[in-house]
């Protein structure tokens, strides 16, 4: 039997200038999120703290920590992301 979780498994994709929130805030959501980034460059916000993502970069958060991305470059950022919900 599986555990009670709930799992997006995504491929996403950040347009150079776009970012994870159209409001430009932070985010924040029950469970944890894991992401691998494949091309491009992504800057992560964590809480306070600021990090840029390369290809072969891999993170992992618990994700009630606000956080958003953004992609600053010239190319498009493409990762591969699971976002873990725990059980209700």
């Amino acid at each position: 039997e599986l555990p009670q979780h709930t799992v997006d498994f995504l491929l996403v994709t950040y347009q150079p200038g776009s970012t994870s929130s159209s409001a430009g805030g932070l985010m924040r959501h029950p469970g944890s999120e894991y992401g691998h980034l494949l091309a491009g460059s992504l800057v992560l916000t964590l809480g306070f703290e600021e990090m840029v993502l390369h290809p072969g970069d891999s993170i992992c958060f618990d994700s009630t920590t606000p956080h958003s991305y953004r992609n600053d470059g010239g190319e498009p950022a493409v990762g591969v992301w699971f976002v873990i919900e725990r059980g209700r």
